[in-house]
């Protein structure tokens, strides 16, 4: 849980900022992921995950929704892990997924497989 992390409860009601805007600024980051987690909030609706499920599984990525999780928050949440079993997902998959996360303040973690090229 990520309590053992140092986030409180404080910290979770904050989630990972609102907006698109705020999305885009960090993509980089995110970019270039093979595993992406997106965690619901408790008692509330997922809005527009059906369309995003939808638009992710047409593309080939496999979707799932889960109560555990490397980095599950806390009890009660629900994880959204979308992977490939390509290196990565595409930088498209990762910006919609990453993006939909934002606009609903979801917290969202990432996994990026290691550059062995450098």
């Amino acid at each position: 849980m990520v309590y053992k992390q140092g986030m409180n409860r404080s910290k979770l009601r904050e989630g990972s900022g609102k907006g698109k805007e705020i999305a885009d600024e960090h993509f980089h980051e995110v970019a270039g992921s093979k595993d992406f987690y997106v965690y619901v909030t408790p008692n509330r609706k997922a809005k527009g995950f059906e369309q995003l499920r939808d638009w992710l599984r047409s593309q080939g990525y496999l979707v799932n929704v889960s109560d555990q999780a490397p980095l599950l928050p806390a009890k009660g949440y629900k994880a959204i892990k979308v992977t490939t079993s390509e290196p990565t997902l595409s930088d498209e998959a990762v910006k919609r997924t990453h993006r939909w996360a934002h606009e609903r303040n979801f917290l969202h973690s990432f996994f990026k497989p290691l550059n062995r090229g450098s």
